[in-house]
């Protein structure tokens, strides 16, 4: 497949729909239930930090070294404490501010995907729709994270759906730089992928992780966090 506006078009599918079911199936799922909630937000983390570990960053070391991996990690950190300070914790619900940087953190994180599912088919159609569908799977607990924090606001229904598909549009515009470009430098697809995951690495750690153990502080939290992680890693 050569066609770059049907690699586009998929880059889009990918990204928007697999955010998208995320968030329809935390609009069916019933907040008051602190030790569910409380074992998705787990699953999540786990599932986001394997891929991190198992994926993002591995892959950035192999094409860029560790430098290059390194400031990628540390500049996704920054971007994501420059957009903290620039939300008031005064002026927004504590769940909707970690939706909100969640959001812009997978956003963030989606075009990387996009540029490898644009290089990928590029190269050869199966490994490229093979990764589509691996990318669909790893975005919906992605856009069920956003959507259960958005809905612990209070925020409506179909803005649930409209900003979790939000987050996975910039997937469709990675697929259409991956294909137009057809080989991209390396070591801007090491940056890329680092930076992402540093911006994951933030969220894990300083939203994810520790509203799953605030909602509810039994073991199930820290089970749901080891199983999400080997999805990950099966995935």
């Amino acid at each position: 497949m050569k066609d770059i506006y049907t690699i586009t078009f998929i880059g889009f599918f990918v990204g928007v729909v697999g955010m998208g079911l995320g968030g329809i199936l935390s609009i069916f799922i019933k907040v008051s239930r602190d030790k569910l909630i409380s074992s998705l937000f787990g699953l999540t983390g786990g599932f986001m930090l394997s891929i991190i570990t198992f994926q993002l960053l591995p892959e950035s070391y192999i094409l860029g070294g560790i430098w290059i991996e390194l400031i990628g990690i540390i500049l996704g950190i920054l971007l994501i404490i420059f957009v903290e300070e620039k939300i008031p914790e005064n002026s927004f619900n504590p769940m909707l501010r970690s939706g909100i940087i969640l959001g812009i953190s997978i956003g963030i994180h989606s075009l990387p995907e996009g540029l490898a599912i644009g290089s990928a088919f590029m190269a050869k159609n199966k490994i490229g729709l093979t990764l589509s569908i691996a990318m669909i799977l790893h975005n919906l607990p992605e856009g069920l994270a956003i959507g259960l924090l958005l809905k612990l606001s209070k925020v409506s229904n179909h803005k649930i759906l409209l900003l979790t598909m939000m987050a996975g549009f910039p997937t469709g515009v990675g697929a259409f730089l991956g294909a137009f470009l057809g080989s991209i430098s390396d070591l801007y697809i090491s940056l890329f992928l680092s930076f992402a995951g540093g911006t994951m690495l933030y969220i894990v750690c300083d939203d994810l992780i520790p509203n799953s153990k605030a909602l509810y502080e039994g073991k199930s939290s820290t089970i749901s966090i080891i199983v999400g992680f080997i999805l990950g890693l099966l995935l």
